[in-house]
C-alpha cells in the first residue's frame, strides 16, 4: 500500500473519472476492462483510443481525473470526432491510487512528452500545490476546496487495463442519453446485467460551468436514473 488512497480520502476525494465515447462502452462492459491506447490499436475489435496521439507516452495506462472529469480535454476530444457526440464520464474506484505504477501529473500530463509524470505520494500532493504551472499558471482561491486539484487538467495515470468491476458509476449528460444508453447496453448489446449506476449531470460536460463550480467549492448536481 503507498499511502495514497488514504491521503486521498482525507483530501475529500471520493472518485476517480474517466470519459470515453458512449459507442464504446458496450465494448468495455462486455470485455470486462478498460484497455490502455497500445491495447485498443492491437485489438481485433477495431476501436479507437480516445486520444489517437497519446503525447504523454503511457500508453499501457488509463487517463484519469480526480473528482470530476477533464471536461477541457473532453470539449477538445469531441471536437476531433464530429461523428460520435456522445460521451459517458465512467467514475472509478479510489483505490485505484494504490496501484504499483501510477502515476501523477498536476497537470495535462501531454505537456512536455509526458516528463512531469511522477510516482508515489509527493507527486500526488503536486497535484493540490498553492499554484501550478501547466500552460499557464493556476492558483487556488480562498474557496478552492482540498478534494479538487489546483489545475483543471491535473492527471492520474493508471496502470491497465483495469477491470470493469472498478467502474462505480456511469454519468450521462441528459435523460434522453440515459435512456439510450440503456436501451443500447440492454436491449442492443445484450449487457444490460453488467451495468453500473447511471447518473444524469449536465454540468459535467460543461468546462466552463464545471470549473466555475469546482473552483467555487460547490459539487455539481448528479441525479441517479432509476433501474
Amino acid at each position: 500500500m503507498t499511502g495514497i488512497w488514504a491521503r486521498a480520502q482525507q483530501h475529500g476525494i471520493t472518485r476517480l473519472c474517466h470519459f470515453t465515447k458512449a459507442v464504446g462502452l458496450g465494448h468495455i462492459l462486455s470485455t470486462g476492462e478498460l484497455r490502455g491506447a497500445a491495447e485498443l490499436r492491437e485489438s481485433s475489435e477495431g476501436f479507437r483510443p480516445t486520444d489517437q496521439r497519446r503525447l504523454d507516452g503511457y500508453l499501457h495506462h488509463i487517463n484519469c481525473s480526480v473528482e470530476y472529469p477533464n471536461t477541457w480535454y473532453l470539449d477538445k476530444a469531441r471536437g476531433l470526432d464530429p461523428h460520435f457526440q456522445e460521451w459517458v464520464i465512467l467514475t472509478l474506484d479510489l483505490r485505484l491510487l494504490d496501484l504499483t505504477g501510477t502515476g501523477f501529473c498536476p497537470f495535462n500530463a501531454a505537456r512536455h512528452e509526458g516528463v512531469h509524470v511522477a510516482g508515489g505520494l509527493a507527486a500526488f500532493e503536486a497535484m493540490f500545490a498553492p499554484q501550478v504551472t501547466g500552460n499557464a499558471p493556476r492558483r487556488r482561491g480562498p474557496a478552492h476546496p482540498p478534494w479538487a486539484p489546483t489545475d483543471d487538467q491535473a492527471e492520474v495515470l493508471i496502470p491497465g487495463p483495469v477491470s470493469a468491476t472498478a467502474i462505480t458509476s456511469m454519468i450521462v449528460a441528459s435523460k434522453e442519453q440515459a435512456e439510450l444508453e440503456r436501451y443500447r447496453l440492454t436491449d442492443h448489446l445484450v449487457t444490460g446485467k453488467l451495468l453500473p449506476p447511471m447518473l444524469v449531470a449536465p454540468d459535467l460536460f460543461d468546462k466552463y460551468q464545471l470549473s466555475n463550480l469546482v473552483r467555487a467549492g460547490q459539487r455539481p448536481a448528479e441525479h441517479p436514473v432509476s433501474p
